[in-house]
């Protein structure tokens, strides 16, 4: 399985009802006023991103620069392939503050006409007019941030909706004309167990959704579930736990169809995330609104992170981007690697340094650690690349470490 190299776009929508208490990511509330002004930030900065791009003189190279522009006049290089709305919540914005978003990339970017649109949502946020709206202005792609179909655990995670909710919402969708639909399941929250986790996959299953995200809890800096963690008001679930939870859910989703093709990921065969591929096989990708990163042309971008500074920038003109770094050859490499192996099928050396031989003459100081993992079954390596075991998978991170 394997992604084209066209780029995707990521647009970011900083705005929640209520922070989740697990939630670490770049969000806050919101009133009417601020979204709609915040849609015309984004829309400014599409413009912006968009003039830079016509600025620079004709290329026949494919490829991005740092600040998301190519070198020619709209529809003659880079053609987008995927946009993914992601927060946040993003179901804060109207269908119409989306289409307005939409409308904007279009006019402004070579968008396939194929293209994958996904709108994250939280339940409870969602409405009929609003999903067919949503549907009518081209997202084909509904992602529900669902949790848990236990009403007591999502009181817990300071979750706003409820099971009912979660059933309510997907017949809602696909009624709205949704065809796909993926629902993020959590497990290892403080209070579940081995038994709520699998009557949460049994519940989400039976509601024919065609990817399931399925990941555990981690508590973050800055969280309240961290806070309450550093005062030993909250326990984390023990780690045998979590690994026995994951492979037992893992292997009923497998049972009932959805194809493990990351870590954390199952599809029915071809609804994998085309977007989310992007990250694990180093596509390129251009990040909008606040905080948002991209990666073009070999370098890491992100945007300001302050609402008022991102304001005060587009209002200007001029692209929020704060910081840039410009990979090297091995971060590229180490990346490729990282992100690569995410992936249930693994990498190929082809793809990152073009063959065996040249792969593990830039890794041959941890060829044998490498291979004491094979050895231990948490390893497969052969000719064509390298992959994770379900073994490996328990400890991802240290195998990933050996080629930072």
């Amino acid at each position: 399985m394997t992604t084209n190299k066209n780029p995707g776009i990521y647009v970011h929508i900083p705005f929640c009802v209520r922070k989740c208490n697990y939630c670490s990511f770049l969000s806050g509330d919101s009133d009417e006023a601020l979204r709609e002004r915040y849609v015309d930030a984004i829309c400014q900065e599409i413009r912006i991103r968009a003039e830079q791009l016509n600025k620079l003189e004709s290329s026949t190279e494919p490829s991005l620069t740092v600040d998301g522009s190519a070198s020619s006049e709209k529809g003659t290089r880079d053609c987008y392939d995927t946009i993914f709305f992601g927060g946040g919540t993003p179901s804060l914005l109207s269908s119409e503050q989306i289409a307005k978003i939409i409308g904007e990339l279009k006019a402004n970017f070579n968008i396939d006409d194929e293209v994958e649109i996904t709108l994250e949502s939280n339940p409870a946020t969602l409405f009929m007019e609003s999903l067919r709206g949503y549907r009518q202005s081209g997202v084909n792609r509904l992602s529900m941030g669902v949790q848990s179909m236990n009403d007591e655990i999502l009181k817990r995670l300071g979750r706003i909706h409820t099971a009912g909710d979660v059933i309510r919402d997907v017949q809602n969708a696909r009624e709205a004309g949704f065809d796909n639909i993926n629902l993020d399941l959590m497990f290892a929250v403080p209070g579940s167990s081995l038994e709520t986790t699998l009557i949460d996959i049994e519940a989400v299953t039976s509601l024919g959704p065609e990817h399931i995200s399925f990941y555990s809890l981690q508590l973050e800096e800055g969280t309240a579930f961290f806070k309450d963690f550093e005062r030993g008001e909250l326990k984390e679930v023990p780690d045998e736990i979590d690994r026995e939870t994951y492979h037992a859910g893992a292997k009923i989703l497998r049972d009932k169809g959805y194809e493990h093709y990351e870590i954390s990921n199952f599809a029915k065969r071809g609804y994998e995330s085309r977007h989310n591929l992007k990250y694990w096989e180093m596509a390129p990708y251009m990040g909008l609104g606040l905080g948002a990163s991209s990666f073009i042309d070999n370098s890491r971008v992100m945007n300001v992170c302050s609402l008022d500074e991102y304001f005060n920038l587009t209002g200007k003109g001029l692209a929020p981007s704060a910081e840039v770094h410009e990979n090297s050859e091995h971060d590229n490499v180490a990346e490729a690697v990282f992100t690569g192996l995410r992936k249930v099928e693994g990498i190929r050396y082809e793809d990152v340094l073009g063959s065996y031989e040249k792969f593990w003459k830039y890794y041959s100081d941890v060829f044998e650690e490498a291979c004491e993992y094979e050895r231990e079954g948490k390893l497969i390596i052969d000719e064509e690349g390298m992959r994770l075991t379900d073994e490996g998978i328990d400890i991802s991170n240290s195998i990933m470490a050996l080629f930072v």
